[in-house]
């Protein structure tokens, strides 16, 4: 129950929509058999069984710490050794060796389908040498199985994506076709795409591919595939209760590849400090001393510190810096990794409305802190998180005032001109 709490938490406060198989094209043994098709939908609904309070903190002052990661807790499942591994019968576009494979069960008259497509072509082209994709189809008989003959037909010439993003993106186009007129408008695709035509028309009726697409639609069936589209990463189902869009898919590999420097579960934290403490922010412009808040915000300072002790800032990007703030403190560069736990911080009453603060701060709710912060340049007039000022920068306004500017993104391509080489928490 807490992943499906967790999951409903994240559609209100991190991502755009969520779906759920009962918003999906349902694709069924007795659909297979009687070839029964579905209309396209547009809108997803959640499961109202799945639904708890969401307004309850996530850590307390009582229960400060909670183990926490997004890729395990929120969007994907464990491994499942049931799905059949990828061989050279699949439809693949992506390097054999990416560190990421991408799974997905799709059936040609599904709308999410259709909308998911250009969804994954985007991600593989925005991490060509990561990403790998790897189409199957599911067919429940008439145009949905006419679109499997014709993408493994077109695939015997070397146009299998073309023939699979055509086909989706005119769906609209295609729905209330006849098969002999979805037949035709295939050979009108087939001659745009240069292709042998009258090759393709005996590719699509050839046994070997009939064989091919029965064959896959009993392990689709083994499989216990109920929806479409679903999605699996790296053997991992992608939850049906988040939204597939860019954005998600994006951070998620951000999320995914700080695996290794994890800190692990919950550490045990003294908030018991005797004298006053300092950190020291070393950036790649110069250091930035911090004269931090202890009194106000113990448990604040102490995860923080904790952090900090345990190298999790060591060369840490900026990865967002405006004429306001800076923001960093987070490896993946998303704001959305953690150390492996989240903790509960103060939250402040006053607002960030001078420069040189050093302010905590998150993007999953109350109680899901992960170690991101942000240190003020000056004013900050738009900013809705819940946020704990526990610190005030001493020395060093002037090497913040020099770091430049860097719009948040997750393109991998754009460049980051400035880092935190490491901080340190001393007494003073």
């Amino acid at each position: 129950m807490r992943k499906y709490f967790i999951a409903l938490l994240m559609v209100a406060l991190l991502f755009v929509a969520a779906c759920s198989n009962s918003g999906e094209t349902v694709t069924t043994a007795t659909e297979a058999v009687t070839g029964s098709e579905e209309t396209p939908t547009d809108a997803a609904t959640m499961d109202e069984t799945t639904t708890e309070d969401t307004t309850t903190p996530f850590t307390t002052a009582e229960d400060p710490c909670q183990s926490f990661n997004l890729v395990d807790d929120v969007l994907l499942s464990p491994v499942n050794d049931q799905v059949p591994a990828v061989s050279d019968a699949d439809l693949v576009t992506g390097p054999a060796d990416a560190k990421y494979t991408f799974i997905t069960y799709s059936n040609f008259t599904c709308s999410h389908c259709a909308n998911l497509e250009p969804v994954l072509i985007a991600l593989q082209q925005l991490y060509p040498q990561d990403v790998r994709l790897v189409f199957r189809y599911v067919t429940t008989g008439s145009i949905s199985t006419l679109s499997a003959q014709a993408v493994e037909a077109a695939n015997l010439q070397g146009k299998f994506a073309e023939m699979k993003d055509t086909i989706f993106a005119a769906q609209a186009t295609w729905w209330e076709f006849s098969d002999d007129e979805f037949r035709a408008w295939l050979d009108e695709r087939a001659t745009e795409f240069g292709m042998n035509v009258e090759q393709f028309n005996t590719d699509m009726d050839d046994e070997n591919i009939a064989n091919k697409i029965t064959y896959n639609r009993s392990l689709v069936d083994e499989l216990g595939i109920t929806g479409t589209p679903t999605m699996f990463v790296n053997n991992r189902q992608y939850s049906p209760y988040q939204d597939r869009s860019i954005f998600t898919l994006a951070t998620m590999l951000r999320a995914m590849g700080i695996s290794d420097q994890l800190l692990g579960d919950c550490p045990t934290v003294s908030t018991d400090f005797k004298d006053d403490l300092q950190a020291v922010i070393s950036t790649t412009q110069g250091d930035i001393v911090v004269d931090l808040y202890e009194d106000q915000a113990p448990n604040t300072v102490a995860y923080f510190k904790y952090l900090a002790d345990n190298g999790w800032y060591d060369n840490s990007d900026i990865f967002i810096s405006t004429d306001e703030y800076i923001v960093s403190g987070d490896p993946s560069n998303s704001l959305y990794g953690g150390p492996g736990f989240v903790f509960y911080n103060e939250i402040s009453e006053g607002t960030m409305d001078e420069e040189g603060l050093l302010v905590s701060f998150n993007q999953l709710g109350t109680g899901y802190n992960s170690g991101l912060f942000m240190l003020t340049k000056g004013a900050v007039t738009d900013f809705s998180s819940d946020i704990s000022i526990f610190g005030k920068v001493i020395e060093g306004l002037d090497v913040l005032s020099t770091l430049s500017d860097h719009p948040y993104s997750l393109d991998p391509a754009d460049w980051i001109y400035d880092s935190i080489l490491s901080i340190t928490v001393q007494e003073k």
